[in-house]
C-alpha cells in the first residue's frame, strides 16, 4: 500500500507539472506562429511548420514527466513528506533525517499540501477526461465504419466512366462512393480508401477532376498518417486548447498544400471554378444533418475564406512563405521551448520527517560525529530516491551520497578506523574505480569510490583528518566526484547521520 503511494505521489506531481509544461509550450508555439502568419501569411500552407511545432508540444511534455537527471535541472527539488510509520517500518534502509534537516538537497523546498492535493485531483481528471476522449473516438471510427459498410466500391469500370478520374493517372487507393452527404476523404491508416460522395457528379466535370486531384494528393503525401498522429496527440492532451489550435493550423496547411499542387500552373479560369467547388461542397454539407467529418478543404467557412484568398493570389501565396532564415529561427524557438522543458523544472522526492525515539530513531542518537571527508562540501546527489538516474544502469534508490570534487582532491579519513580494502574491483566490479573501506569498528564501515589515487592498504590503521587518497573519475562515473557509503551491521544507512557538514547550507 505504502508502496504504490510512494510511486503515485511523486508521479502525480511531475505529470501536473508536465501538463502545464505541455499547456504552456502549446501556447508560446501558437502565439508565435500567429505573429509570424501576419508577415508571413503563406506560412499558414507548410505543412512542416505545423508538424514541428505539435513534436515540440509532446517533446515538452516528455521531457517535463521524464526523470533528467537533477544536475540539469535550475529550480530546486520539492520534497513530499513522507509518512513517519513508512520510515519506521524500513529502518535502517530508509532515508532519516533529524527534526532540524533541510531536506533531500541543500536547496530543495517542502511541497504545500495544496500542491499535493491539486496534483492527485488532477491525475483523476485527466483519466476521466482521457477515457470520455477514447469514447468520443471510438464512437467516431464506429460511425465512420458503418459509413465505409454502406458505401459502394467503383471498379476500374467505374472509375473509368467516372468524370473525376478521366485525368487522374498513376496509382490511386480504392474509391468508394456513398449516398450520404459527407466530403470527400481519405479513410483509413495502413490502407486507406477514398470515400466520394454520389452527389459529387452533379458538380461540373471540371470541378470534379479538380476534387479527385486533390484527395489524391492527400494520399500521394501521406497526409492521412500526419492526420492520424495529430488526432492522436488531440486524444492524448484533449486538455489542451492551443495544442487543439496546432492541429487545426496543421489540417489547413494540408489542404493549402494539396491546393498549390493541383492549381499548380493552371489559368485563374480553372481556380475560380475550383473555389466555387469549394463553396458549392460546404453548402451540401452545412445543409446536412450528418456530421461526420470536417467539410471539404476545412473546417468552415473561414477557413474556406482564407483557402478562395490564397487561391487568387498569383503565385499561391509562394512569396508570402517562410524562408530558410525564418525557418532556421523557428527551430531555434522550438529548440528553447525543449530546453525550458527540460531546465525550468523541480525534481520530486521524498523527505522523511523526524522520528521519535519510539518509532525506532534511539539507535541515531548513538551514532558517533565524523568530520568531513573533504575540505569543501558540495551535494550532488543525496541518499535516498532519485528522480533521476546518472546512468541507464544505475539503481533509482542512492546508497551514498555524491559530494563534488575535482579530480586530485585529497580525500580525508572522517573518523579512526582499520582499512579493510583498498582495491579497484570492490565486491568484483570495476563500476565503483578506485576504493578505499575503513572499518570504524561498533558495526560502522564507510567506502569512497572512483578515487584517482589510493595511499593507505588493507589492514592499515588511519585516524581522523588523514589523508587516505585523492578523488578522481574511475570507474562508471559522468564526471569527477566522490561516492560515501556507510554501512551499520551490513545495511546501509545515510552518512548525514553521522557527517553533519553534508548538511551545511
Amino acid at each position: 500500500m505504502y508502496t504504490f503511494i510512494d510511486t503515485l505521489m511523486p508521479f502525480a506531481l511531475a505529470f501536473l507539472q508536465a501538463s502545464l509544461t505541455c499547456v504552456a509550450a502549446a501556447a508560446v508555439l501558437a502565439g508565435v506562429l500567429a505573429l509570424v502568419r501576419l508577415r508571413w501569411p503563406g506560412v499558414a500552407s507548410q505543412r512542416l511548420v505545423w508538424l514541428l511545432a505539435l513534436a515540440t508540444v509532446a517533446g515538452a511534455f516528455v521531457l517535463a514527466l521524464w526523470p533528467a537527471p537533477a544536475g540539469l535541472r535550475m529550480l530546486p527539488s520539492i520534497e513530499i513528506a513522507r509518512p513517519a510509520a513508512v520510515v519506521a517500518d524500513t529502518l535502517p534502509d530508509a532515508v532519516v533525517f533529524g527534526a532540524d534537516d533541510g531536506g533531500l538537497t541543500l536547496d530543495a523546498v517542502p511541497a504545500p499540501g495544496w500542491l499535493l492535493a491539486l496534483s492527485a485531483v488532477w491525475l483523476l481528471c485527466y483519466g476521466t477526461g482521457l477515457g470520455l476522449a477514447l469514447l468520443r473516438w471510438s464512437r467516431a471510427h464506429a460511425a465512420l465504419q458503418g459509413l465505409l459498410a454502406t458505401a459502394m466500391p467503383l471498379d476500374a469500370r467505374a472509375l473509368a466512366s467516372h468524370p473525376g478520374f478521366r485525368e487522374a493517372a498513376g496509382p490511386a487507393p480504392a474509391v468508394l462512393e456513398s449516398a450520404a452527404p459527407v466530403s470527400p476523404m481519405l479513410a483509413g491508416l495502413v490502407r486507406p480508401v477514398l470515400l466520394l460522395p454520389r452527389h459529387l457528379r452533379t458538380f461540373d466535370p471540371g470541378q470534379q477532376q479538380l476534387i479527385v486531384a486533390h484527395e489524391l494528393a492527400h494520399w500521394q503525401r501521406r497526409d492521412h498518417w500526419w492526420l492520424h498522429a495529430s488526432l492522436l496527440l488531440q486524444t492524448v492532451f484533449w486538455f489542451n486548447p492551443a495544442l487543439k489550435a496546432l492541429a487545426a493550423g496543421l489540417s489547413h496547411a494540408q489542404e493549402l498544400g494539396c491546393d498549390r499542387q493541383v492549381l499548380a500552373c493552371r489559368p485563374v479560369a480553372v481556380r475560380r471554378d475550383y473555389a466555387a467547388a469549394l463553396v458549392a461542397q460546404l453548402k451540401v454539407q452545412q445543409g446536412a444533418t450528418m456530421a461526420l467529418s470536417a467539410p471539404f478543404g476545412g473546417a468552415g467557412a473561414a477557413a474556406l475564406a482564407e483557402r478562395i484568398g490564397q487561391l487568387r493570389l498569383p503565385d499561391l501565396g509562394g512569396a508570402t512563405r517562410l524562408a530558410s532564415a525564418g525557418k532556421a529561427a523557428l527551430v531555434l524557438c522550438c529548440a528553447a521551448v525543449i530546453g525550458a522543458a527540460l531546465l525550468l523544472q523541480p525534481a520530486f522526492a521524498w523527505r522523511a520527517p523526524a522520528l521519535s525515539v519510539a518509532a525506532g530513531t534511539a539507535a541515531a542518537s548513538t551514532l558517533p560525529v565524523w568530520q568531513a571527508p573533504l575540505s569543501r562540501i558540495k551535494v550532488n546527489s543525496p541518499y535516498g530516491e532519485r528522480p533521476g538516474k546518472p546512468t541507464p544502469q544505475a539503481s533509482p534508490f542512492h546508497r551514498g551520497v555524491d559530494l563534488s570534487a575535482r579530480r586530485g582532491t585529497p580525500l580525508l579519513a572522517p573518523a579512526d578506523g582499520i582499512v579493510s580494502e583498498s582495491t579497484d574491483l570492490y565486491q568484483g566490479q570495476a563500476k565503483f574505480g578506485k576504493v578505499i573501506v575503513i572499518d570504524h569498528g561498533g558495526g560502522l564501515r564507510s567506502m569512497y569510490a572512483h578515487l584517482d589515487q589510493r595511499t593507505v592498504s588493507a589492514g592499515d590503521a588511519v585516524t581522523a583528518g588523514q589523508a587516505i587518497g585523492k578523488t578522481g573519475n574511475t570507474g562508471k562515473t559522468t564526471g569527477p566526484h566522490l561516492h560515501v557509503e556507510v554501512s551499520q551491521d551490513g545495511r546501509h544507512i545515510d552518512p548525514q547521520r553521522l557527517i553533519a557538514a553534508l548538511r551545511a547550507p
